[in-house]
């Protein structure tokens, strides 16, 4: 058996003890290191010890910093995949710079899901580090048109955000959220969203709740919303 295999079943063992209570901080070095190096199979492995192990605020992970970001700019799907996943969870908010330009080219990658994964970093570096992010406000709004349903749902989380903060200068969405909702409801989405014959009822939600900070000052968009045949139970 190979030292990085030896390494990842360790790593294994290590996740169960914290899991179970017991620190195992001697593991952390070596879950940098199986990222770092080895397999797609050992990398994804060190990398969810990483997720697991450590929080934003952790010098370690000034050391996954150069791995990241020569994983978000590989050619292999898994690699970037696994990049986007650690950097979505938790990056150091002083390191978002090095990585922001390759993350915001991945917002045109023409897999779907590298796509979403984008987004999704992308609404941790606003959460974070919101003036980091002020510049690509216009690249959300395509993530919103986006053809992928995921992508789009995704979008939602940065737009709920934004809305709930300054509701005025969106506005102009209140017609796009209110054609989501239709189509959500009118079960126009993939059957893979749906929960118990329910289509999408999270995304159902979390739209409403949307449309609710757009509609909180105004009477006429309250009215655009509740006269909406498919949305009648909101009186």
């Amino acid at each position: 058996m190979s030292f990085q295999r030896q390494m990842k079943e360790i790593m294994v063992r290590a996740i169960y003890c914290e899991m179970l209570g017991y620190q195992a901080s001697f593991s952390y070095i070596h879950a940098i290191k199986l990222a770092q190096q080895g397999s797609v199979l050992e990398k994804r492995v060190g990398y969810l010890a990483v997720s697991l192990f450590l929080n934003e605020t952790d010098e370690f992970l000034l050391l996954l910093v150069n791995t990241v970001l020569k994983d978000l700019q590989s050619t292999n799907l898994i690699e970037v995949c696994m990049a986007l996943t650690v950097v979505s969870q938790m990056f150091p908010k002083d390191m978002i710079p090095a990585i922001l330009p390759v993350v915001e080219e991945k917002l045109t990658h023409p897999k779907e899901i590298i796509r979403r994964k984008a987004v999704l970093a992308l609404y941790k570096f606003y959460l974070i580090a919101p003036n980091q992010v002020q510049h690509i406000h216009s690249k959300f709004r395509k993530a919103l048109c986006d053809k992928d349903p995921g992508v789009m749902t995704a979008s939602l989380h940065i737009y709920l955000q934004l809305i709930k903060e300054n509701p005025e200068s969106y506005k102009d969405l209140t017609g796009s959220m209110v054609t989501i909702l239709r189509q959500v409801v009118g079960g126009k989405l993939p059957l893979d969203f749906n929960y118990h014959s329910v289509p999408a009822p999270w995304l159902q939600i979390q739209l409403l709740r949307i449309l609710a900070y757009l509609g909180k000052e105004d009477q006429g968009y309250k009215f655009v919303v509740v006269s909406d045949g498919h949305l009648r139970f909101l009186t």
